[in-house]
This record gives structure tokens, C-alpha cells and sequence, in this order.
């Protein structure tokens, strides 16, 4: 009997430890072309291609956003949103000729994680608002997961 729960007691550890380094090699990285300059966290960042990743492996609140050639970077907090991310994707709220990266979609994690409005971008929509009326856009620019 002895026997028995020893080998079960086994086996049971052995799984888990394959589910943890399975787990643990999923990788929840991105890369984006964006075709235009744009603003996450409140850092202008340039068009070109971007590479996106949690800060830490074990949270996702934290992502740091990097540029191909590695000459920008901005580290953003996010909030849970409420979509399952499906493909790799940035989501933009465009003000004007200005865009705002509001949410960031990468497979394999929890939620889709959206960026909070920036000061700034409040006062610009307040802006636009008063010039003209609110004429904010989403654009979508679909990555690929690494």
C-alpha cells in the first residue's frame, strides 16, 4: 500500500512540474508594425516595429514596449480588459492626426490588457471637443506572437 501511494505521490509531482515548465515556456510576446507615430504611457514613440512583452513573467500588468532597433521604450501599467485576446494586436485611439495606444492583444495571456488615458490625451479630446466635436477613431494594427 505503501507502495502504491509512494508511486502515485510520484507521479502526481512529475506532472506538475511538466504543467510548470510547460507553462513557463510560453512565451507572451509580440511584434507590431505600426505605420504611424504614436503615444503609450505618455512617451511619443516612432512608427516602426515594436516587440511586446510582460515585464515580469508572473504579472501582466507590467509591459514593456521596445522598438526593433531598440532605441525606444516605454514601460506601461494596464488594466485587465474584458475580451479574451485572440490575435496579436495593438488597438489605437486616434484624436485627430494623434495616436494613443489604448489596448494591447496578446494570445496566450489572461485578457486583453488597455492602456488608461493619459493626461494629455484627456486634454486633447477636450480640445477636439470644443473646436470641432469629438471625431475619435479606433485603429487596429494586428501583430504576430513570438
Amino acid at each position: 500500500m505503501k507502495k502504491q501511494i509512494s508511486r502515485a505521490l510520484l507521479g502526481l509531482a512529475a506532472a506538475l512540474a511538466l504543467a510548470v515548465a510547460a507553462n513557463a515556456q510560453v512565451l507572451h510576446e509580440v511584434t507590431v508594425r505600426v505605420p504611424f507615430d504614436f503615444f503609450a504611457g505618455g512617451k511619443l514613440m516612432p512608427a516602426g516595429r515594436y516587440d511586446v512583452r510582460r515585464v515580469r513573467s508572473d504579472a501582466e500588468t507590467a509591459l514593456i514596449i521596445r522598438s526593433e532597433d531598440g532605441r525606444t521604450s516605454a514601460v506601461v501599467i494596464t488594466n485587465t480588459g474584458k475580451a479574451d485576446p485572440r490575435a496579436a494586436a495593438f488597438v489605437f485611439r486616434q484624436r485627430g492626426d494623434r495616436h494613443f495606444l489604448a489596448e494591447v492583444s496578446m494570445p496566450g495571456t489572461a485578457s486583453v490588457r488597455e492602456l488608461p488615458k493619459t493626461g494629455a490625451e484627456r486634454r486633447l479630446e477636450r480640445e477636439l471637443a470644443e473646436q470641432k466635436g469629438d471625431e475619435s477613431k479606433t485603429v487596429t494594427v494586428v501583430g504576430s506572437v513570438q
